[in-house]
Order: C-alpha cells, then structure tokens, then sequence
C-alpha cells in the first residue's frame, strides 16, 4: 500500500475507533460476518464501544520470555489473545470494565434468553388479567404458575450473578 494511502487511512480511522475497528468493521461487512453473527445473537458490542470511546493508543510492553509464556498460557486458558489478556487485566485495575470468555458470554445469552422467555410470559398473564378486568370477570391467577416463574427468575439471577462474578472475580486486582 502506498504511504500516503496508508497515512489517510489512518487518518479517517482516528475517527472511526482506531484501525484495527475500522478494519475489523470493513472486514465484516466485506464477508457479512457481523450480519450473521448479530442474526445468530452472538454480535459484540466492542467495535461500538470502541467508537464511542475514541481511538485508543498502542503501548509497548517488555517482557521476560518466561514472564511471555505465563501471558500466553493465561491468555489461552480465557480464550483471549495475549493484547486483549493484557489489556483486559489494565482496564480492570483501572475500573473499566470485566470481560467475559466466550463461555460466560454463552451463558449470558442463554440467561438473557429465558429471561426474556419469562417476560413474555409475565406481559401474556397481565394481557389476560386486563382483558378480564375490562370485561368485568374476575381474574384468574394461577398461584403455581407464578411460583414456578418466580423460582425461574431466582434461579437466573443466580445464575447470572455467579457468570459475572467470576468475570469480575478473574481480573480483581485486591486493591
């Protein structure tokens, strides 16, 4: 690529996130990978993050190759590349965010999943019980569908309150 092509890219990426965002972003709609992964409910909300943010601003980082090797293998073991451990692991100390694996991620859609499962349901008793009290019927509750929604609803904010705790859990600094 020319230099002065790559210098007026950078440029227009320094409004677009940074490089790698804007390039992530045209890859995406180039292949229509962010399409497919937004049908499919596993879309990420970093390149918008990311953008709102502003640009963000490489750092470099020496290391001793044993000291590499534990990055690389914790890194691995999160499922994340060696930049984004560390950078994870900085954005904690500095309060900003706690990312999650790709498992926790599957786990927080599925919980938003029943959640929502749940919602409906809740919104078609209260439809049923308005329609009933504008025509004057008494309304019906079904107390055992109630608690078995109820114990739904414990059980996922359980659930979802130990997904988030352990994200939060893996980057606490203790300080």
């Amino acid at each position: 690529m020319p230099d002065e092509v790559a210098t007026r890219f950078a440029a227009h990426a320094r409004g677009e996130g940074g490089k790698s965002a804007l390039l992530r972003r045209l890859i995406d709609e180039a292949v229509g990978a962010r399409h497919a992964a937004l049908a499919n409910g596993a879309g990420s909300a970093l390149p918008a993050i990311s953008a709102a943010l502003g640009p963000s601003t490489k750092v470099t980082l020496r290391l001793r190759a044993d000291e590499m090797a534990q990055v690389v293998a914790l890194a691995e073991a999160r499922g994340m590349s060696r930049t984004q451990w560390i950078t994870s692991l900085v954005r904690a100390r500095l309060g900003v965010e706690h990312p999650q694996t790709g498992d926790e991620r599957v786990a927080l859609r599925a919980i938003a999943r029943e959640l929502n499962r749940i919602g409906s349901n809740v919104n078609q008793i209260a439809r049923a019980a308005n329609s009933d009290a504008r025509s004057n019927r008494s309304v019906a509750v079904d107390a055992g569908l109630l608690a078995e929604m109820s114990a739904a609803v414990d059980r996922l904010s359980d659930a979802l309150r130990q997904a988030l705790g352990r994200s939060a859990g893996y980057w606490d600094t203790g300080a």
